[in-house]
């Protein structure tokens, strides 16, 4: 421990750094294999279809984005005070107390993956989407300036679109966040489980 301005600070070990370091690369390579994976799956899947299935695929990649940071917001905003308070008043069962628990401990690594990982690439491929479903819609015409004007306006609907949900993901997000991480804890353990 190193006392600095008369506060004690935990300082890292050799095995704790490298510790972290590891997380940071490890977290890296999941954010590029993911994004590589579904950037190529969207393409194809895109480049050979209709203004409709590209809506959709859009929608669902808003989807994810908005889930992501709202479950990842929660996971963060959730107090260990709040869930043992649970726990003693038996309104949680000792699994679902454990998960929610390791959930909340780990929150800095939990929130990284869902709102850095799966929200920043699900926020990529709504913009690929947005690009490819310009190239849908002016496909018939070669005009420069309709291709740059229909691909502004769809842009700024999905930015709007994704800032509104967003933030009435994160409102409820904060308001609710022992509920949501006491139903990931359940999720997981179902997942866990099979």
């Amino acid at each position: 421990m190193k006392i600095i301005n008369n506060v004690k600070v935990k300082s890292l070990s050799k095995n704790g750094k490298r510790r972290k370091i590891l997380w940071v690369l490890k977290i890296s390579l999941l954010a590029f294999s993911l994004s590589l994976l579904l950037s190529f799956f969207s393409q194809v899947v895109l480049k050979k279809s209709n203004a409709f299935l590209a809506i959709i695929l859009l929608c669902v990649f808003m989807i994810f984005n908005v889930l992501s940071d709202m479950i990842g917001l929660a996971i963060t905003s959730c107090q260990i005070d709040e869930v043992k308070k649970e726990r003693e008043n038996n309104k949680l069962k000792e699994p679902i107390y454990i998960k929610c628990l390791h959930l909340i401990k780990n929150a800095d690594k939990v929130s990284s993956i869902l709102c850095d990982v799966v929200g920043d690439i699900c926020g990529i491929l709504c913009g690929v989407s947005a690009t490819i479903l310009t190239n849908i819609i002016v496909s018939n015409n070669s005009l420069i300036s309709l291709y740059i004007f229909v691909g502004a306006i769809v842009s700024s609907i999905i930015a709007g679109l994704t800032v509104l949900f967003k933030a009435i993901a994160k409102n409820f997000a904060v308001k609710n966040s022992l509920r949501i991480v006491k139903k990931i804890s359940i999720l997981s353990l179902i997942f866990s489980n099979k």
